[in-house]
C-alpha cells in the first residue's frame, strides 16, 4: 500500500479509536483536525531527528550584510530547512556558528557547506517506522480535541515517545558515518 497524508492520518485516528477518514477536505471533526495539524505534527518529526530522508546538503553564498557584531558573515538559510544540523569547513572541520531568524552568522567565508533537514512533503519518501512515529505524534497532538480525554492525550504522547526512539535507533543504523550527529567526546564521557 502506497503511503499518503491520509493514511497516516488514519493511522492516527485508528490509535484514538476514531473513524477513518476519505480525504483532508472531510467534513469530519477528525478530518479537520487532521488537515489542521498533519503539517506541524509533520515537520516537528522530521526536526527532531535527522532522518535519513530528509537530510540534505547545500553550499551557501554569503549574503552582502553583516553581523553588527560577533561573526563576520551572513548566509541565508535555505526556504526548505526545517532544522540547521551541521556546518563544515573544507577540512571538515567544526565552524563556529548561531542561527538567527532565517539567517546564520558565523566566521566562515564562503561557500557555506551546511547539512540541514528538510520539509519532505511526499510520504512516500518516509519510511515505515517514520511513518508510525508521525502518526503517533498526530495522535498525540489530536487526541484531546478529539476524544476530550487528558489521560488518552497522556498515552498518546507516551505511545509517540516510543516510536519515536524505534525509529530514530533503526534510522541511525542505516548511515555509514557513524558518529556525523553525536555529542563531543567530553559530553559523551560524563554520559
Amino acid at each position: 500500500m502506497t503511503v499518503s497524508v491520509v493514511s497516516i492520518c488514519n493511522r492516527a485516528l485508528d490509535t484514538l479509536g476514531a473513524d477513518p477518514i476519505t480525504s483532508l477536505e472531510d467534513t469530519s471533526k477528525a478530518a479537520r483536525l487532521c488537515a489542521r495539524n498533519y503539517v506541524i505534527s509533520r515537520d516537528a518529526v522530521l526536526r527532531a531527528y535527522p532522518w535519513n530522508c530528509a537530510m540534505a546538503r547545500a553550499s551557501l553564498a554569503a549574503l552582502t550584510d553583516t553581523p553588527a557584531f560577533g561573526f563576520a558573515y551572513y548566509y541565508q538559510v535555505p526556504d526548505d530547512c526545517l532544522r540547521l544540523w551541521r556546518l563544515q569547513d573544507d577540512d571538515e572541520g567544526v565552524v563556529k556558528w548561531r542561527l538567527e531568524g532565517r539567517r546564520i552568522a558565523t566566521d566562515q567565508a564562503a561557500p557555506l557547506l551546511i547539512v540541514y533537514a528538510q520539509v519532505v512533503e511526499d510520504p512516500a519518501q518516509f519510511d515505515a517506522l517514520l511513518v508510525d512515529a508521525l502518526a503517533a505524534r498526530l495522535a498525540a497532538d489530536i487526541a484531546y480535541s478529539l476524544v476530550g480525554s487528558q489521560q488518552a492525550q497522556a498515552q498518546a504522547w507516551d505511545v509517540y515517545r516510543a516510536k519515536l526512539a524505534e525509529a530514530r535507533q533503526i534510522d541511525a543504523q542505516e548511515q555509514g558515518v557513524v558518529d556525523e550527529f553525536s555529542a563531543p567526546d567530553w559530553i559523551e564521557s560524563r554520559l
